[in-house]
């Protein structure tokens, strides 16, 4: 199904390939995800992979990036599967904002659900700076990645274990679990892969 047109998606569409053109000639390094950039800095886009499965942080393509719009993991399509990219904007040197470069809307956890565990992400308009349930930490490295936090919650992105070997696993909110590596995250640039 064919995303609708929009001032909003075309222009997020144009920026983010300006800057793959730019970026995929550049050496790929990433900096450490967590007090990286100081508050209002945007850096990515990136790509963000699960280290269970080696697949994508993915927007349902049929939501067409509106509110609500659930999050999923599926293969990864590099360099140009714009809802499978997400900018990352600080709002202090230790919490960030993520955002689909195809919709310009941010990772959410729902604040209907009060942070329940096996609440599926979704994606939701930005309401920066406050809207804790918008806003995401790394924590330490672990297993080759690291854990997104939710600021609101707690909680860590899960990409629901029962579904690991297959396209459209669910992605939640769940309580940390240490030997967990369907809770690790990978950042990747478009010419990383």
């Amino acid at each position: 199904m064919k995303r609708p047109f929009s001032l909003r998606t075309a222009a997020a569409a144009i920026a983010a390939a300006a800057l793959i053109t730019a970026t995929t000639s550049a050496s790929a390094t990433v900096a450490p995800i967590a007090g990286a950039a100081a508050a209002g800095e945007i850096d990515g886009p990136f790509y963000i992979v699960n280290v269970a499965n080696n697949r994508c942080l993915d927007a349902v393509a049929q939501g067409g990036g509106a509110n609500g719009t659930k999050i999923q993991l599926w293969d990864c399509y590099p360099p140009s599967q714009f809802n499978q990219m997400w900018w990352r904007r600080w709002q202090t040197d230790s919490t960030f904002e993520l955002i689909n470069v195809a919709s310009g809307t941010c990772l959410d956890v729902p604040a209907q659900s009060f942070g329940l565990e096996g609440t599926q992400l979704q994606l939701w308009d930005c309401y920066p700076p406050n809207q804790a349930n918008q806003l995401w930490r790394s924590t330490l490295p672990s297993h080759g990645g690291r854990r997104l936090q939710s600021v609101a919650y707690a909680k860590v992105a899960d990409a629901d274990a029962g579904g690991l070997s297959h396209n459209g696993t669910k992605v939640q909110i769940w309580y940390f679990v240490p030997e967990n590596n369907n809770q690790v995250w990978i950042l990747k640039r478009p010419n990383e892969f």
